[in-house]
Formats: structure tokens, sequence, C-alpha cells
């Protein structure tokens, strides 16, 4: 399960990354998903280094994810609240499958 995990965390935090990339203007939005990013990436190496659950990195990188995302909704005046929803449940369940690995 614990692999599951990483293997999950990591894969969201590389499509996340090619989001930013993809998208050509750089401001708070894009550097707050980045930002989270790579709080995803350091709480997946982590988690094969240490044996102790490191859950809190994952969860800020996760928070970092969520809001850049709904700052670039803001930006483009259009909010889709749907998306967002689906967002938060799609987290909870990589941060609840990291923690009980």
């Amino acid at each position: 399960m614990k692999i599951c995990g990483i293997i999950v965390t990591i894969l969201y935090a590389c499509l996340m990354i090619f989001a930013v990339c993809k998208n050509k203007a750089k401001d708070i939005s894009s550097a707050l998903i980045a930002i989270g990013c790579l709080f995803l990436l350091a709480y997946a190496f982590c988690s094969m280094i240490w044996p102790q659950n490191l859950i809190v990195i994952s969860i800020l990188g996760m928070i970092g994810i969520s809001a850049g995302t709904l700052l670039n909704g803001i930006k483009q005046k259009s909010v889709h609240i749907h998306h967002h929803i689906i967002r938060l449940v799609i987290e909870s369940i990589i941060i609840a499958v990291c923690w009980i690995g």
C-alpha cells in the first residue's frame, strides 16, 4: 500500500508540473502549484528513505496545489466548483492511501 501511495503521489505531482510547464503565464498560481508539487515529491522521497510517515508534507503539497488551481480559476474568472470538489476528493483519497500505507 505504501508503494502504491508513493507511485500515485509521484504521478500526480508530475501531472501538475506538466500542467504548469504547459501554461505560458508564470504567476503566483503557477508558483503555488509548483511548490506544492515539490512538497509532494519531497514526501515521496522521504517516504522511501525514512520509516516515519511524514503525511504533513503531503498535505501541505496538496494544499499548495489546490490553492494554486483555485487562484488560477479566479484569475481567469471561471471557477468551476465541481472541478475543485473532484480535486479535493482525489487528493483526499491519495492522502488516505499514503497515510494507511
